[in-house]
């Protein structure tokens, strides 16, 4: 069996932390080492890390952002394999063993488990769906858990509870980076998908590697300054990871996608829209990794392209009117 690094980083968790470092100690396949990057918290998480034992403690004097803590903590790991682990998911007992199995197929990079909301009715990630109009989000989200029971092959995995090849992540590293830097939180898995697409790899579901994700335990998912984050990563990540004949098929939905949720962010958030003033200052750097991505690439553009789904732009107006 390959040997397991697990990487989390943590900022202002010490309410959910031990049971995610319990559930971690609890695997049937325990990872060979913990990799822990801690972000400045203030709220005692690192009291609590300091009392763990077995585990590699990096303590950042500032908050560099999710991408940063897990280039950190990627460098500092050894294993095999390494599983990005968020400090608010907590495990079932099985699940590194039966996402690790899936490794044995030399072609795959990464593998999720089922990812459920607190109670387990209601489904956070069975991996990612990919859109043509410059979204990607978790399959399932928000809905039952219901018609995801099927190991199969999908675009790409969420990091919250990932486990990943490490040639596959090796293959994917741009100017000394794994995650992009520049993002600092939010999407820079979806970033990550795509360049191990391009790479060749495989990404994997495995349903019966189970998961409960509180999702976004700290608040700041829908602050200003993370919605920001939002817009401006996923404008880069088109740009770095879109081909031609995928912009030029996709480019009036790109347009129209970006200007609706721009409006949507700014309404709750006005200083959101910033967002698309990062995005243009960040452009020369996502363009000298788009000329990179594209010298390296061994995929065939087509095989790339035919995850890109048509967006369900009904769905989304009906979720809406529920308030959903």
């Amino acid at each position: 069996m390959a040997s397991v690094s697990a990487v989390i980083v943590t900022w202002n968790g010490a309410r959910l932390l031990q049971s995610c470092l319990g559930a971690l100690r609890a695997q049937t396949l325990r990872p060979d080492e913990v990799v822990v990057v801690d972000n400045n918290s203030t709220d005692g998480t690192l009291d609590i890390l300091r009392r763990e034992s077995g585990i590699h403690l990096i303590g950042n004097a500032a908050n560099l952002g999710f991408a940063a803590a897990n280039n950190q903590g990627f460098r500092a790991s050894s294993g095999e394999l390494i599983m990005l682990l968020n400090y608010d998911v907590e495990l079932a007992p099985d699940y590194v063993e039966r996402c690790a199995g899936h490794f044995e197929r030399a072609d795959v990079g990464s593998v999720t488990g089922k990812l459920l909301r607190p109670g387990g009715l209601v489904v956070d990630s069975t991996g990612h769906n990919a859109y043509g109009l410059g979204w990607v989000e978790n399959r399932g989200e928000l809905g039952p858990d219901s018609g995801f029971d099927k190991a199969e092959e999908v675009f790409g995995v969420c990091a919250a509870a990932a486990i990943y090849r490490r040639a596959a992540l090796e293959s994917a590293i741009v100017d000394g980076e794994l995650m992009d830097e520049s993002y600092f939180a939010y999407i820079e898995d979806v970033d990550l998908d795509w360049r191990l697409r391009w790479m060749g790899w495989r990404a994997w579901y495995e349903p019966a590697a189970l998961a409960i994700h509180h999702r976004s335990a700290t608040g700041a998912r829908f602050s200003t300054p993370i919605m920001r984050h939002i817009l401006k990563n996923r404008i880069l990540t088109v740009v770095k990871d879109y081909d031609r004949r995928m912009l030029a098929r996709n480019t009036p939905g790109i347009v129209a996608f970006t200007v609706t949720k721009t409006i949507d962010f700014a309404r709750s958030n006005p200083g959101a829209a910033l967002g698309l003033l990062d995005a243009a200052r960040l452009m020369p750097r996502a363009l000298r990794w788009r000329r990179i991505i594209r010298e390296r690439r061994v995929a065939e553009p087509a095989s790339v392209a035919g995850w890109l789904r048509p967006f369900p732009w009904l769905d989304r107006v009906r979720r809406r009117l529920r308030g959903r």
